[in-house]
């Protein structure tokens, strides 16, 4: 056999033994997605039993396949993420750790590894974490919307360690929040936190906050989401002194859910 032709079979070979394990991956993963589809559609399914039963499946699954292929980073990843949603967090952490150290550039791994230190309380050891996965993946809305979660739970961490000063983080946790919003216009979850990203502020930003949302509220077509809106912008207003505005505004908001969150903005107005 020729040089030339043992180099075909031996790249055959491992090619195909490649296309093996990616397809034996692929069947767990969209095992492991069926199961919580079906979850999501009807949560009456499966009985507890049936859910213990599918996830031990699952993680003997993954388990055995990375026995087979220990340094498969996308194993570790989706492994990580089904040990979490179990709620077995320090498992999923030696997974995603596992993974870093494999590949330190994925951004993913970035954050669940963030997460979990800042879970734990380590916000000095998280912040690192959160900006790579940043840095790694600017255009993911998810990772700058997590930064900004991070910067104003543990704000007083970072300002009395002196990681940041109090003006430096408002302004990156309000650039995280807009560069998420502007990443996913269409996400209302994130529109949202960006309005109240004016509120905690050590001095909110009424004026930024109402022109926020006042623009949602031109381009808000669900009832529900219009009256949600419609209390933030009368908070607003009260706050700004345009009293009778703001107290006409919330009580047209008719939706019965909504109507403890109307009393309330109702009083925060009277106190001004």
């Amino acid at each position: 056999m020729s040089l030339s032709l043992i180099g075909v079979v031996v790249t055959s070979v491992a090619w195909a033994q490649t296309s093996v394990a990616d397809r034996r991956l692929a069947d767990i993963a969209m095992k492991e997605e069926r199961i919580y589809k079906k979850i999501a559609e009807d949560p009456e399914f499966y009985s507890t039993d049936d859910i213990e039963r599918h996830v031990t499946d699952l993680i003997g699954a993954y388990s055995a396949y990375l026995i087979d292929h220990p340094n498969d980073v996308n194993a570790l990843i989706l492994y990580g993420k089904l040990l979490r949603r179990v709620e077995q967090y320090e498992e999923a952490f030696s997974a995603f750790l596992k993974a870093d150290e494999i590949d330190p550039n994925i951004a993913v791994v970035k954050q669940q590894i963030g997460t979990h230190l800042a879970e734990g309380g380590k916000a000095k050891a998280a912040l690192p974490f959160y900006l790579r996965a940043v840095e790694l993946e600017p255009e993911t809305a998810v990772y700058h919307f997590a930064l900004g979660q991070l910067l104003q739970e543990f704000r007083t961490v970072y300002i009395d360690d002196g990681i940041f000063t109090r003006d430096a983080l408002e302004r990156e946790m309000l650039k995280a929040f807009k560069k998420a919003a502007s990443l996913e216009p269409e996400a209302f979850d994130l529109q949202m936190r960006l309005g109240e990203a004016y509120y905690d502020l050590s001095s909110p930003d009424w004026k930024s906050a109402l022109l926020h949302w006042n623009r949602m509220h031109k381009e808000a077509d669900d009832p529900l989401r219009v009256e949600i809106l419609n209390l933030h912008r009368a908070r607003v207003m009260g706050k700004l002194g345009r009293t009778n505005q703001a107290i006409e505004l919330a009580r047209n908001v008719q939706t019965p859910s909504l109507q403890k969150s109307k009393q309330q903005v109702l009083d925060e107005i009277a106190q001004h």
